[in-house]
């Protein structure tokens, strides 16, 4: 992979060599934990580009417990393995993209196109566990490109979720204008 992927990877992540994946010999241009969150990022965005579900209380819980699921994970409060470290990762990616995901669809979508059937959540879970499955045995695999495509799933998931934040700020600065700037709707008479 390009040296700039290290370069710019270096700002966020450690890139502890006992904990990078080489697959190929290629090593990656961060730790297997953030390249689990870069992956899951990616996946959950397209997940919610090719349907966004509706935000019950169940998909919150879920999605909650995927961001909270960090903290044990991140302080290494139980033994880990490059398998666990990059399934935290993945659940952490698929939080983050639901609840930045969360403004857009509200402000965005209206509320008739979100879609609530077992098929969704079927499609939801087979696709979590691909990643969870699959990025490990890619991180491990000998092909040279599995590193070339976990490097781009990872620079992609980044990019992703660069552009939800700046987004989120974009609804953030629209609506603290509307709400400072705007005038308030007078009463009928």
């Amino acid at each position: 992979m390009p040296e700039q992927f290290h370069q710019w990877f270096s700002w966020i992540c450690g890139q502890g060599l006992a904990h990078t994946w080489s697959p190929g010999g290629e090593l990656l241009p961060c730790c297997q934990r953030c390249t689990g969150v870069y992956v899951g990022a990616f996946v959950a965005a397209l997940l919610q580009l090719a349907g966004p579900p509706p935000v019950t209380s169940f998909w919150l819980r879920l999605h909650g417990l995927f961001l909270l699921f960090m903290v044990p994970a991140g302080f290494h409060w139980f033994p880990q393995g490059p398998e666990l470290r990059a399934a935290s990762g993945i659940l952490f990616g698929f939080g983050l993209i639901a609840f930045l995901w969360l403004p857009l669809q509200i402000n965005i979508l209206p509320e008739a196109e979100r879609k609530n059937s077992p098929t969704q959540f079927l499609i939801f879970f087979t696709v979590l566990i691909a990643a969870l499955v699959f990025t490990p045995l890619l991180g491990v695999s000998e092909n040279p490109f599995a590193a070339t495509a976990l490097s781009l799933l990872t620079a992609a998931g980044a990019l992703v979720l660069a552009l939800l934040v700046l987004a989120n700020l974009f609804l953030t600065v629209r609506g603290l204008w509307r709400w400072f700037f705007q005038p308030a709707p007078r009463a009928a008479a």
